[in-house]
């Protein structure tokens, strides 16, 4: 014997989430990515004994949706890379930092043999060659989920081995088993599904988020609104199933009728109209969510990541305005009490390329 150990191969992986789920105006939260890196991790370990050394899913992970991805993300050891977009199209600016990885990754760390692409972009041809040229081992997978659509022909005759990863379709709400973990979509399909069945889920046009809250604990007694990134279940069912939530009863005829009448002869106390107390309350909330943005948190968030995405922004609000909410105000839609917060301030709301709202800072010029 010579003493020379047997160096184990070593492998790594690049999953094009944006490709697996089609794109932002599809169900994001609908490919399950633990499944995947499961059967990444046994088809790489069967194919050759190779080592899986990093798992990376490239997305916009500011979105909202993405937060159905969590429990995954944590579960699996898979890194998150986020992607930002310096143009409109955010979905080449994925594919560009994932070729720009994978290329560093050959160069860093030789001792990487194989690389795994999950993607079926044609766009991916050139970076497969070369990698072959640099004598690595490619592999291409694709998943049978529907959105994920059909795979490039270039791309899987390019590589060594292409693959399709037998994957469980989305389970429709009424089939979810007790127990298991909900995508957001599921989450919020059961929602809608509940709130329009029974009645007891509902006070007048309102959703009532105590009974709502016990059937789906009942339905997902591990999974919870915070796991799919939802600081509150009322805040989920208004983001994401655009519902209304019911905040409480107003007081009743009985009880104002019983109210003790002035003595005679002493002098009548008027008391404050409930539009001028309404109006006060609303000038104090808004007055306290600009001061977060002109000189608090959220201000200092928006300028350090450029934008700041509404949904991160209504957690925010709730976290440092505790106790009273925008619906407390009379606002219908958070969107529409941060555009009236954010008069006179240097930031905006408005949409993102992904008709999401997010807040920025506007130019000086812009400002002025």
């Amino acid at each position: 014997m010579d003493g020379t150990a047997t160096r184990r191969p070593n492998a790594a992986v690049f999953i094009d989430l944006e490709n697996l789920f089609g794109g932002y105006s599809k169900d994001v939260g609908s490919v399950p990515l633990g499944a995947v890196a499961t059967r990444l991790r046994s088809l790489i370990r069967d194919a050759g004994g190779a080592r899986t050394t990093t798992i990376k899913a490239y997305a916009n992970w500011a979105q909202p949706s993405m937060g159905a991805y969590q429990k995954d993300v944590l579960a699996h050891g898979i890194e998150a890379v986020q992607v930002f977009s310096f143009t409109q199209n955010v979905k080449n600016a994925a594919d560009i930092q994932m070729c720009v990885d994978v290329l560093a990754e050959a160069q860093d760390r030789p001792w990487t043999d194989t690389f795994v692409l999950v993607s079926g972009d044609g766009g991916f041809v050139p970076l497969v060659r070369r990698l072959r040229q640099l004598d690595k081992r490619v592999i291409v997978a694709s998943t049978n989920h529907a959105a994920a659509g059909t795979v490039n022909g270039l791309l899987a005759t390019a590589a060594d081995e292409y693959h399709v990863l037998e994957v469980s379709s989305p389970v429709e709400p009424s089939l979810v088993v007790k127990g298991a973990s909900p995508t957001l979509a599921q989450y919020r399909d059961e929602i809608r599904a509940a709130v329009k069945s029974n009645a007891s889920m509902r006070v007048g046009q309102a959703v009532n988020t105590a009974a709502l809250g016990s059937h789906l604990r009942r339905k997902w007694s591990d999974a919870t609104f915070k796991d799919l990134g939802a600081a509150t279940l009322g805040s989920f069912v208004e983001e994401h199933c655009g519902l209304t939530v019911h905040r409480g009863a107003a007081p009743k005829a009985s009880a104002v009728a019983k109210a003790p009448r002035p003595q005679a002869g002493s002098p009548a106390k008027a008391a404050p109209s409930s539009s001028a107390k309404s109006s006060e309350n609303r000038t104090a909330y808004l007055r306290a969510v600009r001061a977060l943005f002109v000189t608090g948190p959220l201000g200092r968030e928006v300028d350090a990541m450029k934008r700041l995405p509404a949904a991160r922004a209504g957690s925010l609000v709730r976290q440092h305005v505790p106790g009273t909410g925008f619906g407390d105000v009379g606002y219908g839609k958070f969107a529409v009490m941060l555009h009236d917060a954010l008069v006179a301030t240097p930031f905006s709301l408005d949409r993102d390329d992904q008709h999401d709202y997010v807040v920025y800072r506007r130019s000086a010029s812009a400002a002025g």
